[in-house]
């Protein structure tokens, strides 16, 4: 009697085993479903993102474009008014700024000179830099010696 208790509990237990490794490849399929429907869903949000991206990419070129239009139409009028090339007017100003950077240092130099001598005439050089707006160089020319 022993032995057939034992066998049916064995019985029962392999059943059992089946049972479970049946319900286990079961969830195992579900878990599997679940994943890749959640890949599925990213995959789905990132197109979207993409195609949202790419609009707003081409609104962004259209922009570009009309922005760069504006400034050409505008660098034309101004191009009118001054009756000059926008790149040759900055150059202008350019070679003006420069100018009186040196001239700056210039009587920076002379005021400083004539404070270390004491005493004495101070001796001071007048440069005039050269004022042609053809010339983008610049041309310090000594007029006198004082």
């Amino acid at each position: 009697m022993q032995v057939k208790d034992v066998e049916k509990k064995v019985d029962t237990l392999l059943i059992e085993k089946k049972r479970l490794i049946d319900r286990e490849k079961i969830i195992e399929m579900r878990v599997k479903k679940v994943k890749v429907a959640e890949l599925e869903e990213e995959k789905a949000h990132r197109d979207e993102q993409n195609k949202y991206f790419k609009l707003k990419n081409k609104e962004l070129k259209v922009a570009k474009a009309v922005k760069e239009h504006e400034l050409y139409m505008i660098n034309k009028v101004l191009e009118n008014m001054i009756e000059k090339s926008i790149e040759q007017r900055f150059e202008e100003i350019e070679v003006e700024e420069v100018r009186a950077n040196c001239q700056a240092e210039i009587d920076a130099q002379m005021k400083n000179k004539g404070k270390g001598v004491e005493g004495s005439v101070n001796a001071e050089r007048s440069i005039v830099l050269s004022t042609d707006p053809e010339s983008p160089i610049l041309n310090p020319v000594p007029i006198s010696v004082v």
